[in-house]
């Protein structure tokens, strides 16, 4: 075998032990895209329709400012109950705001420094 062939043979093995290589661990498939919703509920009623959302796969940021305590807690029951029955996690980002995640969403908190452009 001459030395191209050689080199050919060489090159065509690497591809092809790389072609039946499995690699393990996180990768990305596919590139996707999130619709997170930002709500603020005045009443009880408005609440169905961020269920409805997560239960389509959107994400919900839940303002509680503009609701008493009462409200507040049936909100917050009930909207943690549609979470468990489809699998989303329920994340305190502060006192009034919550981020309900669909189950193919995970979520990770970072405490992220700031740095002041004085110094």
């Amino acid at each position: 075998m001459d030395l191209k062939g050689k080199a050919l043979s060489f090159f065509m093995n690497d591809v092809e032990e790389d072609e039946q290589q499995v690699f393990e661990g996180p990768r990305l498939v596919k590139s996707g895209h999130l619709n997170i919703m930002i709500r603020t509920p005045k009443n009880f009623g408005d609440v169905r329709e961020y269920a409805d959302s997560l239960i389509g796969g959107s994400a919900i940021m839940v303002c509680f400012d503009a609701v008493d305590g009462a409200l507040k807690n049936r909100i917050f029951d009930y909207m943690n109950g549609v979470s468990y029955i489809v699998g989303a996690s329920v994340s305190r980002v502060n006192d009034d705001l919550l981020l309900y995640a669909p189950q193919q969403v995970s979520i990770s908190k970072k405490i992220v420094k700031s740095r002041s452009w004085l110094d």
